[in-house]
């Protein structure tokens, strides 16, 4: 299933100017779930959900946090890494609220310099720190991390995400 031109359709999934308010994320996640893990399931064996990992970055960070709590149980850590979570005027705040899924682990991270200017920046290291919060009750760890110098960008998400990666092994089991 391709995202390319359909990222903000595919990855967003509450109705906003960018997807033309027609969102299809529930779609893409259910091809993840109906789909492309049981083909990986297929050809490599099973994993059991608290080795499984789902991440992204930006929208993608967006649709990770929105997809591990859509379908509890099936992600055990979820990698959110810059999420963009303000289409629809923060609608995933306020979606988050009575859903939960108690055994997942979420890497929450940011740039401090993901803002249009060091004030905006700084506004979006606070907010970050807030879903943090609202994030706490409903899962069993978050871990969040500012990077230092980070802007909303590939070289700051493959500078963060070596960091995820062994945090993600550690608490599964796997190392």
């Amino acid at each position: 299933m391709p995202v390319n031109e359909e990222r903000s359709r595919r990855y967003v999934p509450f109705a906003f100017e960018l997807n033309n308010f027609d969102p299809v994320a529930d779609e893409y996640l259910d091809w993840i779930r109906e789909t492309l893990k049981p083909e990986l399931t297929r050809r490599f064996g099973p994993v059991a959900p608290a080795r499984t990992a789902l991440a992204g970055s930006s929208f993608g960070g967006l649709i990770t946090l929105y997809a591990g709590l859509r379908d509890p149980g099936e992600y055990g850590t979820w990698g959110v890494l810059s999420p963009a979570i303000w289409p629809a005027d923060f609608a995933l705040r306020r979606w988050m609220s009575g859903r939960s899924d108690p055994q997942a682990r979420v890497w929450l991270d940011m740039g401090d310099h993901e803002g249009p200017d060091l004030k905006g920046a700084a506004e979006i290291v606070k907010l970050t720190h807030a879903l943090a919060a609202d994030l706490s009750p409903l899962v069993r760890e978050v871990q969040v991390t500012i990077g230092q110098g980070h802007w909303h960008d590939e070289a700051a998400w493959r500078a963060r995400l070596p960091a995820f990666l062994r945090w993600w092994v550690k608490g599964s089991g796997s190392a």
